[in-house]
């Protein structure tokens, strides 16, 4: 085999959850107020805002586990062009930066190894020469990269994954690739 794809968990996932609930929040009142201060076609236009926020509003409301929800960013862009239309350019602007980001964050992290090194999933994605590392252990569904500059990786990997997961041949394929160097 020429490279394996070990998925991590995403740690930063959790803080980005919290911080879209804070923002469909004040996005949802936003919108309410503009409702009420509007008339015509403005009107329309904030409460059709309203729903489009309050899908994904109540879908974490009642969700306990949080799933990622396939809206959240295109909600996001549908507000930023909504206030963009009432001329609240800031506005605006940060929800299409955060909606944008949205689709970085929640994307699976994956660790790849190949005969070249290991590709960390970081932004700008890191890359480290096996004559950079010292040693690549997965045991107990703990995987853990030791570095020569003393930095040391360590990730749980979720039982799910690890279950499907060639470990035995993990192990080797570091192994020999550090030794080959």
């Amino acid at each position: 085999m020429n490279q394996f794809k070990i998925e991590i968990p995403n740690e930063r996932l959790k803080i980005y959850k919290v911080v879209t609930f804070l923002i469909l929040t004040l996005n949802f009142f936003g919108f309410g107020y503009v409702f009420i201060q509007t008339s015509g076609s403005g009107s329309y236009i904030a409460i059709l805002s309203l729903l489009v926020n309050v899908v994904p509003w109540v879908y974490y409301l009642l969700n306990k586990k949080h799933i990622k929800s396939p809206v959240i960013e295109f909600t996001f862009i549908v507000s930023a062009i909504v206030w963009l239309y009432f001329g609240n350019y800031w506005m605006g602007v940060m929800l299409l930066a955060f909606g944008s980001i949205g689709f970085f964050a929640n994307k699976k992290p994956i660790i790849v190894f190949s005969e070249e090194g290991i590709e960390y999933p970081s932004f700008p994605v890191k890359k480290y020469g096996w004559v950079d590392v010292v040693q690549v252990l997965w045991k107990d569904d703990i995987l853990t990269i030791d570095m020569k500059d003393n930095k040391l990786l360590q990730f749980n990997i979720d039982k799910g994954f690890a279950d499907k997961f060639d470990v035995e041949g993990f192990n080797a394929y570091c192994i020999s690739c550090i030794q080959r160097v």
